[in-house]
């Protein structure tokens, strides 16, 4: 109730002051984009029978008059929210009457009063005009885009791109949507009482062009100077309808252009015969020849391709050849063959032999028996290889000159260098019951079986082998029945020679120095601190079996000392166990395999397949590994039965506290590194004698 009484109050001192107020001119301006003066419907003729110009009075007030003094007034027509006033053109003022509100007289234009042209002047009145402003009649107008991106005018004026809505006052509006490569639509909305929506869905003005080519495809596309990213064939994008110019370029042919006309929508097909502009050339030649054209590698054997039309250069080269060489001229639209062949240059070669009878191969190939001349041989250069039962075989190479004669003459052997050792240096060697000299012993041996035997001190030993003219043992040892000896501690051991030198077969066990002193237990020393936890180490629970079976587990310590071998022997270095790897690499004796390799366990390992019982050398290297294992500085045993680990007496690396030592396992051996507080084998060597 009290919102209600307000407003009746305001009313009245509305009416109030208006009544009382006077009228003013607030504004005054043509109207430039409104045709209202123009259409037919709306058009009117002054006195004189031209054209009227419209005054449209702009006031929320009805009851006004008009008056344009002598020139007169056409018409007055009252419109919602505003009054239109035909005046001839050349009007100058005009004059405004209201019964309550008042009057102006004699109001001048402030600007020129043309035919057919609509003008807006805008009444205010007192307290009316606050009024009219605070409640201005007005309604929405939305215009959505297809495309979506198109641009929206509002009475000739650019608004926005897309869907565009605003408020307007009542009255006539004019819009336009346009967008590239569409067709503009246009029109004329009236603002009301009630919204007014528009979609405009603009027609397509474009369309496309599909363009292939013949016979061959990819054919790069140019459309208006503009080259496309994809070759023939392809279609393109939207393009503006109408005509275009279309090219196509391709290597090899003519360039192609075409007229196409687009129309909306519409994909207009076209198709381009190419015009090659290329001759066909075959090159034949040998399947080993190298074809050059213009210096340019074409190809190794035959060669066909396509080429521009001019002079070119053709060349065919292959090693030991002089090359084949010719220039052809070529027009377009030529096929032509043209065959190549370059000539051999030869050299002969004279092959003799002592004996005679050999078999000849020159690089692979059989060319009969010695004495004999090949002729025409390429130069160059040649293995040559000659082969007869007997001798042993002889591989050379030489090489062919160009119209020269090349002679070989080789004289083959018939045997081969070989290398005899005992097991006792100075023992007296026969062969095949001749006495010859005393091991060790370098000379040779003819091809075939052989016996070796050697005595010394009335002992005696015997040995067959083979010379092979390729492959196979050139290093033989031969053995008395094996030696023993003792340890201090009256353990027996077995001696075996292999190569230059002689091990013993089993590992050390002995539990004193040779010189009687007890092997201390090193604990609590500044130097030996936390590397041990004993001189040596037997094995657990089965100690006695264990060390009686693979020997002992020593320290660092012990071995260092120098004194822990037998008289007359000593700790292996490690260059006596790479000899001995390398000898026995070389000499395979039990299987004469050139490539067995040493990681194989029976080349190390017993054969009889009982641990311990190797007091007889029986397996391949002549020399038999027994897999102790080793124990860790705190006291485990590890690897027993399975690897073996035999100390160095070789320093290496003590700044961390390792020194070298033998590590056998199945799948290899090698030498390297170890921890000096462990646990390791011991396997004694001879000394010199």
């Amino acid at each position: 109730m009290k919102n209600f009484l307000s407003i009746c109050l305001f009313l009245t001192l509305v009416c109030s002051v208006s009544a009382q107020g006077t009228i003013s001119v607030k504004s005054f301006r043509k109207l430039q984009n409104d045709m209202d003066a123009r259409l037919n419907e709306t058009a009117k003729k002054d006195f004189n029978g031209e054209p009227s110009a419209i005054i449209k009075v702009v006031t929320t007030q009805t009851g006004f008059t008009f008056d344009c003094g002598s020139i007169g007034i056409v018409k007055t027509i009252n419109k919602p929210s505003e009054i239109w006033v035909y005046v001839p053109h050349g009007a100058k003022r005009i004059s405004i009457f209201h019964e309550k509100l008042g009057q102006i007289r004699d109001w001048m234009f402030t600007e020129p009063i043309e035919k057919s042209t609509v003008y807006e002047l805008v009444l205010t009145t007192g307290k009316v005009i606050t009024t009219v402003e605070e409640t201005i009649e007005n309604q929405w107008l939305v215009i959505n885009t297809e495309p979506a991106d198109a641009s929206v005018y509002l009475n000739d004026l650019f608004v926005k791109s897309g869907t565009y809505q605003t408020k307007l006052k009542p009255g006539s509006y004019t819009y336009r949507v346009e967008a590239p490569l569409y067709h503009t639509e246009a029109g004329k909305v009236e603002i009301t009482d009630t919204k007014k929506e528009i979609t405009a869905n603009l027609k397509p003005a474009f369309g496309f062009i599909s363009v292939s080519s013949e016979p061959e495809k990819e054919a790069k596309v140019i459309i208006d100077g503009k080259a496309l990213t994809t070759n023939t064939p392809c279609k393109t994008e939207g393009l503006a309808s109408g005509e275009h110019t279309v090219q196509v370029i391709k290597e090899m042919y003519q360039p192609s252009t075409q007229k196409v006309t687009i129309t909306d929508g519409q994909t207009t097909p076209v198709n381009f015969k190419l015009q090659p502009n290329f001759a066909e050339l075959n090159i034949t030649t040998s399947t080993e020849a190298t074809l050059y054209v213009n210096n340019e590698q074409k190809a190794t054997g035959n060669w066909n391709g396509r080429l521009n039309p001019g002079v070119y250069s053709l060349e065919a080269r292959l090693d030991k050849h002089r090359p084949a060489k010719q220039d052809i001229e070529l027009a377009a639209g030529d096929v032509k063959t043209v065959n190549l062949q370059p000539t051999p240059i030869y050299g002969s070669l004279d092959i003799i032999s002592t004996p005679v009878g050999a078999t000849i191969s020159i690089n692979g190939k059989d060319y009969g028996t010695t004495p004999n001349t090949v002729s025409k041989l390429l130069i160059g250069d040649y293995t040559i290889k000659l082969r007869k039962e007997g001798y042993a075989n002889v591989s050379k190479i030489t090489t062919i000159l160009e119209g020269k004669s090349v002679e070989v003459n080789e004289t083959l052997a018939n045997g081969r260098s070989v290398t005899i050792n005992s097991t006792s240096i100075g023992a007296t060697l026969y062969i095949d019951g001749n006495a010859c000299d005393i091991t060790p012993y370098n000379g040779s041996l003819t091809f075939g079986n052989h016996t070796l035997s050697i005595e010394k001190d009335g002992k005696k030993a015997e040995k067959t082998v083979i010379i092979t003219q390729t492959g196979g043992e050139t290093n033989f040892s031969l053995s008395f029945v094996p030696e023993t000896i003792t340890d201090i501690d009256g353990n027996l051991y077995h001696t075996v020679t292999i190569g230059t030198q002689t091990w013993l077969v089993e590992n050390l066990k002995v539990t004193r120095f040779r010189n009687g002193d007890i092997i201390p237990n090193i604990r609590d020393n500044t130097v030996w601190d936390a590397l041990t936890t004993g001189a040596y180490c037997w094995y657990n629970n089965n100690a006695d079996a264990y060390k009686s079976t693979l020997g002992a587990l020593y320290n660092w310590y012990a071995v260092n000392t120098g004194k822990l071998a037998p008289i007359g022997w000593h700790v292996a270095t490690d260059a006596e166990w790479a000899t001995l790897e390398s000898y026995i690499s070389a000499n395979l004796g039990a299987s004469g395999s050139e490539a067995k390799a040493l990681a194989s366990k029976s080349d190390w390992v017993s054969d009889t397949g009982t641990i311990g019982d190797n007091l007889t050398p029986n397996n391949n290297s002549g020399f038999t590994a027994l897999p102790g294992g080793y124990r860790y500085h705190n006291g485990p045993f590890d690897g027993i039965g399975i690897s073996g680990y035999w100390w160095c007496y070789t320093k290496n690396d003590t700044k961390n506290g390792k020194y070298r030592h033998l590590h056998f396992l199945e799948s290899y051996l090698i030498r390297m590194s170890g921890t000096k507080n462990y646990g390791f084998s011991v396997r004694c060597v001879r000394d010199l004698q």
